[in-house]
């Protein structure tokens, strides 16, 4: 779909756009939020590039004997930036637990806004963005609280 620039994409539809999301949206079985993931690095390289990487799950319905949501399809998820024009970080000293994580798409730029429950948050806005993942078969699936 062309975008004329000011027009806004909502956030699903532009996530759907970008190279590599289906896989991760077929891994996970939704259009991830990434509420509750682990920001593990942050990289930025003055060629007007960088990264996000990400340690993220699926949170289930069900809970184990704790009562605690159970968490499976846990997965390593790097966002790749290009043609970087803005950074804002905040708190960027600590790790952090993202709260929410929104990609918007406003004519050929990707806007990748984040909050966190605890550490970094930021925006960055970039030309290009691409995802790639790892399924992680972490020892955490099936008991972490979320």
């Amino acid at each position: 779909m062309p975008l004329e620039p000011g027009n806004i994409v909502e956030e699903a539809d532009a996530f759907v756009e970008i190279e590599g999301a289906q896989a991760l949206i077929d891994w996970l079985g939704f259009v991830p939020t990434f509420h509750d993931a682990r920001l593990t690095e942050i990289e930025l390289i003055s060629s007007r590039s960088g990264r996000l990487r990400l340690e993220a799950f699926r949170r289930t319905d069900q809970t184990d004997e704790k009562g605690h949501f159970i968490l499976d399809r846990h997965a390593f998820v790097t966002l790749t930036l290009n043609d970087i024009s803005t950074v804002q970080l905040e708190h960027f000293a600590k790790v952090g637990i993202v709260n929410r994580l929104r990609i918007t798409n406003a004519g050929k730029r990707y806007r990748l806004q984040w909050d966190s429950s605890y550490g970094a948050e930021g925006c960055i806005t970039a030309g290009n963005l691409s995802i790639n993942f790892e399924p992680s078969h972490s020892d955490r699936a099936g008991g972490d609280a979320a």
